[in-house]
């Protein structure tokens, strides 16, 4: 140990007498460990860790499984009479549950809050037994209060009960306002009943009430609950989709109307929340590790090109006695102190890198609002340091120890060019760096590609200026679609007075988001038994809808303000409905329906007034559906979306939206303000979200290949200052010189280049997925990169050149 700590102590003397070599290798290796610990930090806490569930590997959801749903494929909703037959039938789950969002206005509560929208969750029976989560005061919903009129109780989470109820161990029993009906709090959550995550309920819901749902076949269609379930013991997630199949087969013979086509997805609930991000972790990871290996190879290319300068102080040190064990402890020793300086730094960039990343991926998933740095990243982050000094050091440290004391100790080896072998090494290390580079630059490109092509697609409206916000109209208050109707004309009716505001309407459903509303719908002149009917996409909306989304109307006429509730029932449809259904005809004046029997008025024939191009509904890369616009005055709707076209910053707007509707109804309460373009960000979420990394970790490597390269090319032209000081006083020209030194960087560079070039032609396919309107072998890509690497190469490589052609060749010899 006293060895070892002289050695240390030598170490870190050697490092401090070359201050700029330890920063330009401390700072690349801080880079390349601080990168690595960022993403393992992402990973560990998405993929590694369990989800916040009393024994999250047993939870599963029961997804619907319809080829005709115009939702996403397998992840369907379902209905509470479905479910109550998975219940009954199923023995593979301790326990069947429903569930689904509720976002009501609280008030009247006695705390310090005022009225605000609050997200809740809705439960069906034996929600709390899949969940395993046991109150810690209070009780749970019993069997009675899951049935319509015995439902007003709730459970307050732990995070409402004391944000709002301030921790009042007496909450139990007080009654609440919630959409202007008093419920009654029955029960408070413990702090480890984590709610459901943001993909499944959005936001995150702060409190429960029971779901309340008539368990009857009249009801089996009504498909808008979630269902989650716990496995029993020893029970396989195959063996339940296996069992779950066999359900779902009968009771589409049961029940052939409601039930046709429809089967049922089991899938675990970590693969549901966090599956789909593997593959763009592992891209990101194979990003950072590519990043890593460019530190590490410039970290060796400056420690090799340094090792010219030392030879003759480990010759001494070899002349003297000691052993080539001492000297490679000693190298790796001095490798490993510049690799835990570096991972220090490397961990507090890290730590800063964490707050950017939430920002980033917050609404890629709700596993990154809880990212930090804890013991296991410690733990990898100084492992990744030992590993990091094994692999920069390690080669330069067994080159070094076997000097040639002849040669070495010789006067005149001291301005002595490198060994061969040292020379080929240095030289492979740089045309690594430039080739992993290029890599990482060439799936950067890619992706830039792509999401600039995808925001420029055709997507059928206008998001400039354009200000969107949910409300909801409580039913104690709004009891009937007449109230709803007034209270939504008046509220546009204000909203377009604010100066500043150029249209307002709503609509049911907005462009770009997780919500929808497909429909079964029975067209007049193409008949289809009960069942097979057309799925269309629904969309609810006032006149003004169109104009401020600036959706283009093709033919016919707008929805207008005489189309009233009593007058003909009208519709509008957009162009890929017209051309499936009537290509080559007019659609104009045919009549339509929505599936049903039960002679209700939505179920009216409706006539086609015109038809509107094809908005992009659930991915900007996705072909829209079919689509169908109703006016809201004849066929109502409760909860919608405001939109507000503005001429300038909608935000700006935010606070005169919002007193324009409180000037109506005080006890009112907007959610999810955005911007459409805010939006339309969200739609390309994970694409933005590799590429922006992926632009970063590519800028980091380029530095760090143009710091490593120029380091290198210093050192060459130091060593070599005695030749050039030789070839200038035989009469080479500084313009020879430079042409010299350049010339084995542009070698260099070419080796590279190609390099990197094969390696990206295989490696892009594995972004072939996530590209849209570019190939993994895009020519403009594979052809701007290298062009940019080697521009960066030569600039690298110039500068040490023009010192070297700017020799004196007196002072060049004197110093021999």
């Amino acid at each position: 140990m006293h060895s070892f700590f002289h050695d240390v102590r030598y170490s870190a003397r050697m490092l401090f007498k070359s201050p700029a070599f330890t920063v330009v290798a401390v700072v690349s290796i801080a880079l390349g460990i601080g990168a690595n610990s960022l993403v393992f930090s992402v990973v560990n806490a998405v993929l590694l860790k369990s989800l916040p569930y009393n024994d999250p590997s047993s939870l599963v959801l029961i997804w619907g499984d319809s080829e005709t749903s115009a939702s996403l494929k397998g992840r369907n909703q379902v209905s509470a009479t479905d479910v109550a037959d998975y219940r009954a039938q199923s023995t593979s789950f301790e326990e069947v549950s429903t569930y689904t969002g509720w976002y009501p206005i609280m008030s009247g509560d006695g705390s310090q809050g005022q009225a605000e929208r609050v997200a809740g969750i809705q439960v069906g029976d034996g929600f709390f037994k899949v969940m395993k989560a046991q109150p810690m005061l209070g009780r749970v919903f019993d069997a009675e209060e899951q049935k319509e009129g015995q439902d007003r109780v709730i459970i307050l989470g732990h995070s409402l009960w004391t944000t709002r109820f301030g921790s009042d161990p007496n909450v139990i029993g007080r009654t609440i306002q919630l959409n202007s009906r008093p419920y009654t709090i029955v029960g408070v959550l413990g702090p480890d009943a984590r709610p459901l995550p943001t993909t499944l309920v959005e936001p995150e819901g702060q409190f429960y009430r029971p779901v309340a749902e008539a368990y009857d076949d009249s009801e089996r269609s009504s498909r808008h609950l979630r269902s989650i379930a716990r496995l029993k013991p020893g029970v396989s997630i195959e063996q339940a989709k296996a069992e779950m199949a066999g359900i779902a087969k009968r009771l589409e013979q049961e029940y052939p109307t409601t039930n046709r086509n429809y089967g049922v997805n089991v899938v675990s609930i970590t693969e549901d929340t966090v599956g789909g991000l593997r593959g763009t972790l592992a891209m990101v990871f194979g990003a950072v590790f590519f990043v890593l290996l460019v530190a590490c190879a410039n970290v060796a290319n400056l420690l090799l090109a340094r090792s010219t300068a030392r030879r003759k102080e480990i010759s001494i040190r070899a002349a003297i006695g000691a052993g080539r064990w001492q000297l490679v402890r000693q190298l790796l020793i001095e490798s490993l102190l510049l690799s835990v300086l570096g991972g220090v730094i490397g961990l507090l960039i890290a730590t800063w890198g964490l707050t950017v990343i939430e920002t980033l991926g917050a609404k890629l998933n709700p596993m990154f609002t809880d990212l930090h740095v804890d013991l296991r990243t410690l733990g990898f982050t100084f492992g990744l340091s030992i590993l990091t000094a094994l692999i920069f050091g390690l080669v330069p440290a067994l080159q070094l120890s076997k000097p040639d004391l002849t040669n070495s100790l010789k006067d005149g080896g001291r301005g002595s060019g490198p060994s061969g072998i040292r020379n080929r090494l240095r030289s492979g290390l740089v045309v690594s760096e430039i080739a992993m580079t290029l890599i990482l630059l060439v799936c950067a490109g890619l992706l830039i590609k792509t999401v600039l092509r995808i925001t420029k697609v055709e997507k059928g409206f206008n998001s400039d200026n354009i200000l969107t916000m949910n409300i909801g109209l409580p039913g104690a208050r709004y009891p009937n679609s007449v109230d709803w109707i007034r209270f939504y004309r008046q509220t546009t009716d204000r909203i377009a007075a604010i100066p500043g505001v150029k249209a307002a309407a709503i609509t049911s459903v907005m462009p770009l988001t997780s919500n929808f509303d497909g429909r079964g719908l029975a067209v007049e002149d193409h008949p289809r038994p009960r069942g097979e009917e057309f799925t269309v996409d629904l969309y609810v909306m006032t006149p003004g809808y169109l104009n401020a989304m600036e959706i283009q109307l093709l033919r016919g006429r707008p929805l207008t303000e005489e189309d009233r509730e009593k007058s003909e029932k009208v519709a509008l449809i957009n162009n890929s409905m017209a051309q499936t259904l009537w290509p080559g005809t007019d659609p104009l004046g045919r009549r339509i329906r929505f599936a049903g029997d039960d002679g209700s008025e939505a179920q009216q024939w409706r006539t086609i007034v015109g038809v509107v191009n094809d908005v992009s509904q659930y991915a900007l890369d996705k072909k829209p559906p079919m689509q169908i616009y109703l006016p809201h005055v004849q066929f109502p709707t409760s909860f919608n979306t405001i939109v507000v076209k503005t001429t300038g910053d909608p935000k700006a707007l935010t606070g005169a939206v919002k007193n324009a509707i409180l000037a109506i109804d005080k006890d009112q309460a907007v959610y999810s303000v955005a911007t459409l373009d805010e939006l339309l960000g969200d739609s390309i979420v994970v694409r933005r979200f590799l590429m922006l990394l992926l632009m970063v970790f590519a800028a980091i490597a380029l530095i760090l290949a143009a710091i490593g390269i120029y380091g290198v090319m210093s050192f060459v032209v130091t060593q070599r200052t005695r030749e050039i000081g030789i070839r200038m006083a035989l009469g080479a020209q500084a313009r020879d010189v430079l042409a010299m030194v350049l010339k084995n960087g542009i070698a260099l560079a070419a080796i590279g280049v190609a390099a990197g070039l094969v390696a990206a032609f295989v490696l892009t396919r594995l972004l072939r997925s996530l590209l849209f309107g570019v190939t993994a072998t895009d020519a403009a890509t594979f052809a701007l990169v290298p062009v940019g690497v080697t521009a960066v190469v030569m600039l690298a490589c110039y500068l040490p050149a023009r010192r070297a052609s700017k020799v004196n060749p007196l002072v060049a010899l004197r110093t021999e």
